[in-house]
């Protein structure tokens, strides 16, 4: 009977308990993202991913016995692929902070066989304090900067020019007073991995560590990443010998934005070895002839990369222009190279791309003109450490993209 009474007292205390959490908290869902489709023209065959949605660089020459390149092609596409939708939650407090909460999809598939398929972009949770923040979960990794990244609407945001990653990490951001702020990040590999095998992040133990110092008031944003990454290609040669060779690469960068009025200009900059996981040129191979390896136990070698990239737009309230340029350059290794085909874009001497485009914007709908030049000189003679010494004249891409976005 005793027993009948307390679960009959603790029942009707229940929706009581749950009203006054309800009083001192509130979740808020909201939901927001945006369909776009577009259809967009290219001249030239081109080294593409996601049925062309995302855009790298043209081809080499491929001359035939008239003397006919046979790169040179019209084509034209429409897809609206790269919609997306995310769930936002907020209003919640936990162990003192705010909490937030998001998780985003959109349907260009994690590679090219699974375009179309809805795939994961984001699912973080982040905690704020008063003068910190902690965020864990799948996001954008530290060199992909939310504060200073081009505005283009053509799929990307300004790949290969532009480091582009997600990645589930674990990030630390402390405010060290009302315009200086550090973090630190460990991250690890995801859909955005580097060329080579599968796994050579998780194989090495290690994380990816990152670190970034930003700056900023009404109208600078400022600052720059370091990081270093470790890779453990494979555990055992091709002879059946277990092998712990691990290549350990770096990566630099700087940013700068500046907003006022009329115009935003954005400056950025990135220096590094093995760059493929940001979607850019660069990668590694061996350090010696794995011919000639004993067991064929060879140590590893990066190749370095140097991009840059700016852009200037307008800050109207309805039709705006703008125009963006990036340029990227393979800068060999720093001693001998062998290839092992873990790299991107390895016979490239460098790239560049000059990408105007017209905005009209009314309430949710923006309507976009893009016109994206992309150059690609192809080396046609190395030194031993595969830094490029001649090139022929670039190939050239000329993608003009109509667009159309409702925001929601």
């Amino acid at each position: 009977m005793k027993q009948s009474f307390l679960i009959l007292f603790i029942v009707t205390l229940i929706p009581g308990i749950l009203t006054a959490q309800e009083s001192e908290q509130k979740l808020n869902v909201n939901i927001n993202g945006y369909i776009a489709n577009e259809m967009y023209f290219d001249t030239y065959n081109s080294v593409t991913s996601r049925d062309g949605q995302i855009y790298f660089y043209p081809l080499a020459e491929d001359i035939d016995a008239n003397g006919d390149d046979l790169n040179k092609n019209f084509q034209a596409q429409m897809l609206a692929i790269q919609s997306r939708a995310r769930l936002t939650l907020s209003g919640l407090e936990a162990l003192g902070a705010k909490v937030t909460g998001a998780i985003e999809g959109d349907f260009l598939g994690t590679t090219q066989d699974y375009t179309r398929h809805f795939r994961l972009r984001h699912a973080f949770i982040k905690l704020n304090w008063q003068n910190a923040e902690l965020l864990t979960g799948q996001f954008w990794h530290p060199m992909f900067v939310t504060g200073c990244f081009p505005g283009v609407f053509s799929f990307g945001a300004g790949a290969p020019f532009n480091p582009l990653n997600r990645a589930p990490q674990v990030r630390y951001t402390y405010s060290l007073n009302d315009n200086l702020s550090a973090m630190g990040a460990f991250l690890f590999h995801g859909d955005f991995a580097s060329k080579g095998p599968s796994g050579a992040l998780q194989n090495s133990g290690l994380p990816d560590m990152q670190f970034q110092l930003t700056y900023k008031n009404d109208y600078i944003f400022t600052g720059f990443t370091a990081g270093y990454k470790f890779l453990t290609p494979r555990n055992e040669t091709l002879t059946g010998v277990k092998t712990e060779e691990t290549i350990g690469s770096y990566n630099l960068q700087a940013f700068a934005k500046y907003t006022a009025s009329p115009l935003t200009v954005k400056l950025q900059g990135a220096y590094g070895q093995n760059m493929t996981n940001y979607v850019m040129i660069g990668g590694y191979g061996a350090a010696e002839n794995p011919v000639f390896a004993t067991d064929n136990n060879y140590s590893y070698i990066n190749l370095n990369t140097i991009s840059f990239w700016t852009e200037v737009i307008t800050n109207f309230d309805n039709l705006n222009a703008a125009i963006f340029a990036g340029y990227s350059s393979m800068l060999g290794a720093k001693d001998d190279y062998y290839s092992l085909n873990y790299a991107r874009g390895e016979d490239i001497d460098y790239i560049f791309r000059i990408s105007p485009r017209l905005e009209y914007s009314s309430g949710p709908v923006t309507l976009i003109l893009e016109h994206m030049m992309t150059g690609a000189a192809y080396a046609t003679n190395f030194d031993e450490n595969h830094k490029p010494t001649e090139s022929d004249s670039p190939t050239i891409n000329h993608r003009v993209l109509f667009g159309v976005k409702y925001s929601f």
